[in-house]
């Protein structure tokens, strides 16, 4: 009797156990189902508001996000949206919160990491943005703003090299991404390295053949890489695609290619323009009287530097010009001034040559100063005698 009262009493228990643990999942699948109907009334609204957000109407957008918010919905969409709609509006401290609670409820949200760190550069906090760029970029890879946004904040750190390796790394992720490679082609021209440069606007321009800023950059590009012969007829093509905009650097910078390239008479034509449209202005009166220098003319050269330094007394290269021209003549002694003058400037090119110019106006002797790579304002040709840095010789006047 008493075996069956024990079985009985086990039974009751195991009925009542049994009960609660049906209660128990009943809860849990009623509050999943309450989560899901919330994840999915909150997507719906996220939608709505970002329709508005598209429209410029910031103000109903955000009753549609702060609805949601109120609901007390965890759904990092909708966080994320709010750090913008309050970035546009301003507030900023409002907009880091957000974005802030957005990365806890997802730490694996690569755009709420994208969000917080678009408010921290705006807050001026450029090592946190840097973090979450970097962040946002390794939880999605192939999102091409994520691995712009952390390259931008990495040269603006002063880690240009870095952020040169980072854009190529996503240049072979995302071969077909126009905006990859011409941002690479920007932080490679930063740091002085053209001729890769050119290598990656020209891809941009493939993928995207339209992009005038772009074929303006591998102009550019191709100009202080040295390689004049291509620059050039790039610089033309600009000039013909916008006569107007052309009258400015891009007709300066392919006179220089045309100096450059031994093509007097045409840069003299293209700066005899500019000296006229910039009256007063001494950068075309010295490229005249570099094509003057680079054919001989040591007078006309001369008249062309008296007239730069009576407008800009202080400019280095007319000095330094007009002291090689005084010393090609057999005028040292008036030559002595403008060298010097040059030399003051710790921004003076070509420094070798001018120092070497300036001794031998004062009698002294100096080993000739060795034979400088070809610079973007130089005049080369393959007629020419003797070249010291950036400026084409005459054989002087005096000499021996």
């Amino acid at each position: 009797m008493r075996i069956k009262r024990v079985t009985l009493y086990a039974a009751v228990v195991g009925v009542f156990l049994a009960a609660g643990c049906g209660q128990t999942h009943i809860e849990k699948k009623r509050e999943e189902a309450r989560q899901r109907w919330g994840e999915s009334r909150a997507s719906m609204m996220v939608k709505l508001a970002e329709a508005c957000f598209k429209r410029g109407d910031l103000v109903r957008a955000r009753e549609h996000v702060e609805e949601i918010i109120k609901a007390g919905i965890p759904y990092a969409p909708v966080y994320v949206l709010a750090a913008r709609l309050s970035a546009e509006m301003k507030e900023l401290d409002e907009a880091r919160d957000y974005a802030e609670t957005a990365k806890t409820i997802d730490p694996e949200s690569a755009e709420a990491r994208y969000v917080l760190g678009t408010v921290e550069q705006a807050l001026g906090h450029e090592t946190e943005a840097l973090a979450e760029f970097a962040k946002a970029a390794e939880l999605n890879p192939d999102v091409a703003r994520y691995a712009l946004a952390e390259a931008e904040m990495l040269v603006a750190s002063g880690k240009a090299q870095a952020a040169a390796g980072r854009l190529a790394e996503a240049a072979e992720r995302m071969p077909g991404r126009a905006d990859v490679h011409a941002a690479l082609g920007d932080v490679l021209s930063f740091l002085g390295r053209y001729r890769e440069a050119a290598g990656g606007y020209r891809i941009a321009l493939r993928l995207d053949p339209e992009q005038r800023e772009c074929k303006e950059r591998l102009a550019t590009a191709l100009f202080y890489s040295g390689a004049y012969d291509e620059a050039e007829p790039a610089l033309a093509e600009l000039a013909k695609c916008e006569p107007d905009f052309a009258a400015g650097w891009i007709r300066q910078m392919r006179a220089d290619c045309l100096m450059a390239l031994g093509r007097t008479d045409e840069a003299r034509t293209l700066y005899e323009v500019q000296a006229r449209s910039a009256s007063g202005a001494s950068r075309p009166l010295v490229a005249l009287a570099k094509c003057d220098i680079f054919e001989g003319l040591l007078p006309s050269a001369r008249k062309f530097l008296e007239a730069a330094l009576a407008s800009h007394p202080q400019d280095i290269e007319a000095n330094a010009l007009m002291g090689y021209v005084l010393v090609a003549e057999g005028r040292p002694g008036e030559a002595v001034s403008h060298l010097k003058l040059a030399l003051k400037d710790p921004k003076c090119d070509g420094r070798e040559t001018v120092e070497w110019l300036l001794a031998r106006a004062e009698g002294r002797t100096l080993p000739p100063p060795p034979k400088a790579k070809a610079r973007p304002s130089a005049a080369r040709s393959q007629d020419a005698k003797q070249s010291d840095g950036l400026y084409v010789l005459a054989r002087p006047a005096n000499s021996s």
